[in-house]
Order: structure tokens, then sequence, then C-alpha cells
């Protein structure tokens, strides 16, 4: 994101899908236990990226899934 007018880079974007992949849910749940409609509401699809970029950890996805599996069950 351009953080001056807020707008994707869709030239960055499409590279950035390209080069890490993204998430189905089938791939995402043999990793995490989240209903679909979690994993759709939170761009779940995405996360591949962030975890390519450094951005997230696997276990922090694990800890945020803990924390707040909660409400989803």
């Amino acid at each position: 994101v351009n953080p001056e007018t807020m707008t994707i880079d869709e030239e960055q974007y499409l590279a950035d899908i390209e080069e890490y992949g993204l998430f189905t849910y089938e791939e995402f749940a043999t990793l995490y236990s989240v209903p679909e409609e979690v994993f759709d509401a939170f761009g779940g699809r995405y996360l591949k990226v962030a975890i390519g970029k450094g951005m997230i950890t696997e276990d922090m996805i694990e800890s945020l899934i803990s924390r707040y599996s909660k409400f989803f069950e």
C-alpha cells in the first residue's frame, strides 16, 4: 500500500502473489483448525504472502487462533 495515496501497488501486489502464492482454505485447514468463514473474513488466503515477507509467523497465527477460537466455535 502506498502510504500517501492509500492505494495498492498493483504491480507489487501481483509480484508478491507470484512469489509466495496464496493459501486455499483446504491448504490452510491442514495447518490450522478454523472454519472457512473465519478464513475468508480475515483474508486468510493472503497469510502465505505475509509469512513469506516476514510480516507474521506461523507461531503468531497459531497464537491468534488460540486466543480468538472461542469466538468461532
